[in-house]
């Protein structure tokens, strides 16, 4: 059995109402009215009332939205004094928290506009991947485009390898290609990241290094990327050929996945036909 009245489920219940009625009183009108409807609910009701008891003598008190309305009297309140004594009800807990979220909200703004304004990735040095494309790469310059032309070996793996530099103050993930590049030309396109144990070498260094997919890119650091495909395209005679001068990239920057049309250090790389080897 308890002590007192006041932890009567009806009770409870109504000084529960109570207090949301009172939210728009000033904070010590309705801390004092509160106070003494407990006071009267202690000493006009034994600990062990029954539930008519309660009942009935909540029901002389009357509704509690009433009890705060005549304290705060008759007249309309503007709503610039009732929401400040609304503000006065609130917890100095609810403020705090309330400034802590608003400094987290804030600061990951910060970060996702950081995240979204990052430099993008940077090519400062190309060539062909394989051998035997380096073998047979053709270099001319016309109207001051630099191409490099290579046979197309159809139903085989060529590809390019690019020296790429993030200049961002965050690290960047290539993900791979957008699935779009050159979908018909290009099958099974694969983008591979230097991870080490030889970082930035060439040669048979470079020849023995680790390449990872997806792989990263420090800030302010660069890897050696290879990109490979099969050629599925079929180039019928002499003089025919497919190029392309721009590499889409799907990348991730922090939390944020993007596309960044990385330019081939200003070199196109074209395949020329006519085709060897299988086609479709």
């Amino acid at each position: 059995m308890s002590d007192t009245v006041l932890e009567h489920l009806l009770v409870r219940s109504y000084l529960h109402e109570l207090s949301a009625a009172c939210v728009t009183l000033p904070a010590a009108q309705a801390r004092e009215l509160r106070e003494q409807i407990t006071a009267h609910l202690d000493e006009a009701l034994p600990p062990d009332a029954t539930d008519a008891e309660v009942r009935a003598e909540l029901t002389r008190l009357g509704r509690p939205r009433s009890l705060a309305a005549e304290v705060a009297g008759p007249g309309w309140q503007p709503i610039a004094r009732r929401l400040r004594n609304w503000l006065g009800h609130v917890r100095w807990w609810v403020w705090a928290a309330l400034a802590i979220l608003v400094a987290a909200l804030g600061t990951w703004a910060g970060f996702l506009d950081s995240m979204n304004s990052a430099a993008p990735l940077h090519v400062s040095g190309t060539g062909w991947l394989y051998p035997v494309d380096q073998q047979r790469a053709i270099d001319t310059t016309a109207a001051g485009a630099n191409q490099t032309t290579v046979p197309v070996r159809s139903g085989q793996r060529q590809g390019i390898t690019l020296a790429v530099w993030n200049n961002s103050d965050w690290t960047q993930e290539i993900l791979g290609t957008d699935p779009l590049w050159y979908y018909a030309e290009f099958t099974d396109v694969q983008v591979d990241v230097e991870s080490g144990p030889h970082l930035n070498q060439v040669g048979e260094p470079y020849n023995s290094a680790r390449f990872l997919s997806p792989g990263v890119i420090p800030p302010h650091s660069y890897r050696f990327v290879r990109v490979t495909w099969t050629s599925n395209i079929c180039l019928v005679g002499n003089g025919t050929e497919t190029w392309f001068g721009d590499i889409p990239l799907q990348v991730r920057v922090g939390v944020i996945t993007r596309t960044e049309d990385v330019r081939l250090a200003g070199e196109n790389f074209a395949l020329a036909g006519p085709s060897s080897g299988r086609c479709s």
